[in-house]
């Protein structure tokens, strides 16, 4: 299910970009760095702000979305015992995160994928999600050490002129161990991908048969190949090969950076 709303995303706002357009319309979009990715990895911050979304932001993101409120407190009721070194917190971030019958998952990528000034200014909406969610990640990674290969489909077109081209996809993304389940959701552009950041969220997710992996939006990734239909190995219409290159986070510690250039003004 949650692959299936991250098709639908796609076709809306796929890395940042706004997908709307006349019915029927054929629309080509780029594959690119994500420049206005919400990217911020919080390296050399996180216990700081940590403090803030315990302290600070989960609060008061929970007043000012009722739907961001019921997801959450639905997530508390329903989401797994945490392993793997996380906390309670961790494992509802995940649950709310995975949740299908919420908006919240279809609003919060939306914004991580285009609002970074808005992050920087201080008013984006999800702190608390957007922090607890990389938090996990990181240390999920601890533990989950090896590369990942897994797959992803989407109802999109993007170029295809893109060999040898570096990208992010600026958001969480969502993607999978099994080729049968990512093909499922999207027939149209594809990809083959390698991620070295990306966790399993299998245990966590409130969908495991989607044996879903996450990857942050602050991952970069190499295009490698792209495969057309008819040619071998190509499962969609286009499939886009990525190889990790990295993290790059243009955003890290930035409400961090914010609060002590407020203080500095005092």
């Amino acid at each position: 299910m949650l692959l299936i709303t991250e098709a639908l995303l796609l076709i809306l706002a796929a890395l940042g970009q706004d997908h709307r357009a006349a019915a029927g319309a054929r629309k080509i979009y780029t594959l690119d760095m994500a420049p206005n990715s919400v990217d911020d990895q919080y390296d050399g911050c996180e216990e700081k702000i940590a403090d803030l979304v315990k302290t600070k932001y989960l609060k008061m993101e929970m007043c000012k979305s009722t739907e961001f409120n019921k997801t959450w407190h639905d997530g508390q009721n329903k989401a797994k015992n945490p392993e793997d070194n996380l906390k309670q917190i961790h494992s509802v971030a995940i649950y709310v995160y995975t949740n299908n019958n919420s908006v919240v998952y279809r609003d919060f990528n939306n914004a991580v994928r285009s609002e970074k000034q808005k992050y920087k200014d201080e008013t984006f909406s999800w702190y608390s999600l957007h922090f607890l969610l990389t938090n996990a990640t990181k240390i999920l990674k601890k533990t989950q050490t090896k590369c990942y290969s897994t797959y992803r489909g989407t109802t999109v077109e993007f170029a295809n002129d893109v060999v040898n081209k570096e990208i992010r996809f600026g958001s969480f993304t969502s993607s999978s161990f099994d080729q049968a389940v990512a093909s499922g959701f999207g027939p149209r552009s594809c990809f083959e991908i390698e991620t070295c950041e990306g966790v399993s969220v299998i245990k966590y997710s409130k969908y495991p048969d989607q044996k879903e992996v996450l990857i942050p939006p602050y991952e970069k990734f190499k295009v490698t190949d792209v495969k057309k239909k008819g040619q071998k190995g190509a499962w969609c219409d286009t499939v886009f090969i990525l190889k990790s290159t990295g993290t790059v986070s243009y955003l890290n510690c930035g409400v961090d950076a914010k609060l002590v250039q407020d203080r500095a003004r005092l």
